[in-house]
């Protein structure tokens, strides 16, 4: 008879040592940030609470105006949060009624007298305040499409920042807090774009099928036939926040778009730590820096982004976020092509798109910095096409040090052995140019893993480059600690990929009259 019972007294460990397949694999540090005074730290919160930020004014604490745009209620409320966030402010309770880890959930120690970020954020001057009636807001909610209920109340809070806009000296920063009614109405708008149907025009419907019949061999030569101009047609506002951050370009002062139930979250000390790591940053700051990112390295996220935000939409366009040791930039590119017959749906660059993208970040680079860079890392969301390839090398003639990965997604899962999952910064070697890097994960500086699911790696399928893996490696974990729109402790992929759909989806909302020149400066998408 078999016996199916485990051997006793032999440990798991031992058993796993004799399975194949086996794996090369590394940890890389966790990367250090800088903040005041050059001191260093792993995590943003405790760096800036005990050096501050990165550019802290060692003659003194240095003021930030804050334009406030809502109801009277919502203007109120803003201001008695900023003076709630003055002094400490503990995190208080899950949902079950427990205290959370004061590890991943720290106080927050307030901003008063120059605490935690060197700076005073200021909004008593009546002249930075703009209310708009209640009443405003219910007329313009009340139209009978979601689109234009999104492109009234847009509208109306245009008026509002312009004003403020125009103001001397203006703000540095423009909060618009937006009331509970408004949030019932369009919050929701937007999230289920994949699934929604696209409404063609006469135009695009027939020029869809000359190239449908143009793809099949068929009945059609490019006679350049003249179509007809249409009537101008509604376009955009798919989602709130989206078309605000768009419309909002128009203007010099960045924006800061809240719900005003937001302002009454349970965890008052995590908002509170987000919140204001974005107003310091949008106003011209820098909370921390990177200790090992090079000066003279350029990162390039390259990625494309549907002109309208539905499932099946066609048209799409490349897009570029540059990144080095200052501010990231936002650049768009050529129209994506497609090539069934290679095997591959995805979008990609003509050789000349390629070379006309890249030439155009190394050049808001050397605007930027002074200097060509002298190395050029590009991190792509989909696999090279040799001509792609051929482009960004004809691009980066003369630097001669570049790598050049492609993301990709991955279903399997790693497990480790023990109660606690795989430790963030495991890297896994699949093969050549192939690696899996886990950016969620273990944290050992915060003693727990923040998340209740199994950590998923990202997954690096193409590496171009003489760079060792640890490099690149050490690159992208560095780049996951890069998001200024949040005081967490790091994202789940790098800066370069990690908001190219949420950039994207801005892009999308600008008017297709050029009437509204889409900002280079990152945080104005924030």
């Amino acid at each position: 008879m078999k016996n199916n019972k485990r051997p006793k007294g032999v440990p798991l460990e031992k058993r796993l040592e004799g399975l194949t397949p086996s794996f090369q694999c590394f940890h890389v540090e966790e990367p250090k940030l800088v903040f005041g005074g050059g001191n260093l730290s792993v995590d943003p919160k405790s760096g800036l609470e005990s050096f501050g930020p990165y550019d802290a004014d060692q003659t003194g604490v240095k003021p930030i105006n804050l334009g406030i745009i809502g109801t009277g209620e919502g203007i109120g409320e803003f201001q008695s949060f900023l003076e709630r966030a003055k002094e400490p402010v503990s995190p208080g309770l899950n949902t079950r009624g427990k205290t959370l880890d004061p590890h991943t959930h720290p106080d927050f120690p307030g901003w008063a007298e120059g605490r935690t970020f060197g700076a005073n954020f200021l909004c008593g001057s009546n002249m930075y305040h703009r209310s708009i009636h209640l009443e405003y807001f219910m007329n313009a909610i009340n139209a009978a499409k979601e689109e234009a209920k999104i492109k009234e109340v847009v509208r109306l809070v245009m008026k509002e920042i312009e004003a403020l806009n125009n103001l001397e000296p203006a703000p540095q920063v423009i909060v618009v807090v937006l009331p509970p009614e408004v949030e019932k109405q369009i919050a929701h708008v937007g999230v289920a774009m994949s699934r929604r149907r696209i409404v063609l025009s006469p135009k695009e419907k027939f020029l869809k099928s000359l190239k449908a019949e143009s793809d099949k061999g068929q009945g059609t030569f490019n006679f350049g036939f003249d179509v007809e101009e249409e009537s101008p047609v509604i376009r955009g506002f798919w989602n709130f926040h989206h078309a605000f951050k768009a419309h909002a370009m128009k203007f010099v002062v960045p924006t800061q778009m809240i719900w005003q139930t937001t302002l009454h979250e349970q965890n008052q000390a995590s908002l509170m730590w987000n919140l204001f790591t974005a107003l310091y940053y949008k106003a011209g700051n820098s909370p921390w820096r990177l200790q090992m990112l090079p000066d003279t390295t350029c990162y390039v996220g390259v990625s494309f982004y549907k002109e309208r935000p539905f499932g099946k939409a066609d048209m799409h366009t490349s897009l570029a976020q540059v990144f080095g040791a200052g501010d990231g930039i936002v650049l768009q590119g050529d129209k994506a092509v497609f090539d069934k017959s290679k095997g591959d749906a995805s979008p990609h660059l003509t050789e000349a798109g390629a070379e006309s993208l890249l030439k155009q970040a190394l050049e808001k680079y050397a605007l930027q910095h002074g200097v060509l860079p002298t190395r050029v890392v590009i991190h792509k969301s989909s696999k090279y096409w040799p001509e792609e390839l051929a482009g960004f090398r004809k691009a980066a003639k003369g630097i001669y040090r570049h790598d050049f990965l492609a993301f990709g997604d991955l279903d399997t899962r790693f497990m480790r052995v023990g109660r606690r999952p795989v430790v963030r910064g495991t890297v896994i070697v699949l093969g050549k140019g192939n690696y899996l890097v886990y950016t969620n994960g273990f944290i050992p500086y915060l003693r727990s893993y923040p998340s209740k699911r199994i950590p998923c790696p990202l997954e690096i399928i193409e590496h171009h480059g003489d760079s060792p893996p640890l490099l690149v490696c050490s690159e992208i974990l560095s780049l996951t600690k890069l998001n200024w729109n949040s005081c967490w402790f790091g994202s789940s992929a790098p800066i370069t990929i990690r908001f190219a759909r949420d950039v994207g989806r801005v892009l999308a909302e600008l008017p297709t009259d050029g009437s509204i020149v889409p900002k280079t400066k990152y945080r104005y998408y924030m």
